[in-house]
């Protein structure tokens, strides 16, 4: 968090000299020690989120490559004239014991294109597909499977 800190007191500097940067740190330090001190922060904290950064990497990856490959299923409605078949599915995502988890799934969905995640309710989904092909394979998605190891650091 103390590299956060850092990090946007840079960017918002504009540039980088030994003054700003020290400023910087005292600065950053300062705001980190109120955060352990008042919002529950904690370096053990910190380091438990920087080993499951790796996963969280590999799991953005995923979304951007179904982010794509759904863009361009859906080609053929934009531009082809070919009609969807909507539909509203329901699933499980067994595994995904968190609250976080499941959110991040369900944004997951709602972020691919044709997919839009109407609820969550008690771990079942209800998602509204475009396409009924767009809807195969939601409750054992690389999505699930990749929160599933996510979840189990």
């Amino acid at each position: 968090m103390f590299v956060l800190f850092f990090a946007v007191w840079v960017l918002l500097n504009g540039k980088l000299n030994w003054e700003i940067a020290a400023f910087g740190v005292v600065i950053s330090a300062a705001i980190y020690v109120f955060c352990c001190k008042f919002m529950h922060y904690s370096v053990k904290r910190d380091l438990r989120t920087l080993r499951g950064l790796p996963r969280l990497i590999s799991l953005l990856g995923t979304l951007i490559a179904e982010i794509c490959r759904s863009a361009f299923a859906l080609l053929p409605y934009i531009y082809g004239g070919k009609k969807p078949d909507p539909l509203v599915a329901r699933f499980r995502a067994d595994g995904i014991d968190s609250d976080t988890g499941r959110v991040f799934l369900a944004n997951c969905i709602t972020m691919t294109p044709g997919t839009i995640t109407g609820s969550l309710k008690d771990g079942e989904y209800l998602v509204h597909c475009l396409d009924k092909s767009l809807a195969e394979g939601l409750e054992d998605s690389d999505f699930v499977r990749k929160i599933r190891r996510w979840e189990a650091k």
